[in-house]
């Protein structure tokens, strides 16, 4: 199970490597277009490869794909969020705390015998 969890990991990593290597390859050859567009992406080549331009656009792009996948990584996952619950006079052997999913509710207060 780990393992094949840890191979889709990396096919994913892979993945995303080899989006963006597409995307600044197509850029490149974008701008031997003809006419308007060939020079829209030879100046966005130019903006983009200028050294501190380069180095912020791809951190602004590293920036996103980790949270992309931060994102999704906890969609998949789940909420981690658990409730804590302070156990009081417990016996010898018992944790000090309990580790509840859901919220406990609070007991009901006893029906008056009227």
């Amino acid at each position: 199970m780990v393992r094949d969890e840890r191979k889709q990991q990396v096919v994913v990593g892979l993945g995303v490597l080899a989006a963006v290597a597409g995307l600044i390859l197509l850029i490149a050859y974008g701008r031997f277009l003809p006419g308007l567009s060939g020079e829209f992406f030879a100046r966005l080549l130019g903006i983009i490869t200028t050294p501190f331009l380069m180095e912020t656009s791809f951190f602004i792009l590293g920036l996103v794909v980790v949270m992309t996948l931060n994102l999704w990584r906890q969609r998949r996952d789940g909420d981690e969020l658990v409730y804590l619950e302070e156990i009081t006079d417990a016996p010898a052997g018992m944790p000090d705390q309990a580790i509840y999913p859901e919220p406990r509710l609070d007991p009901e207060p006893p029906a008056s015998a009227d």
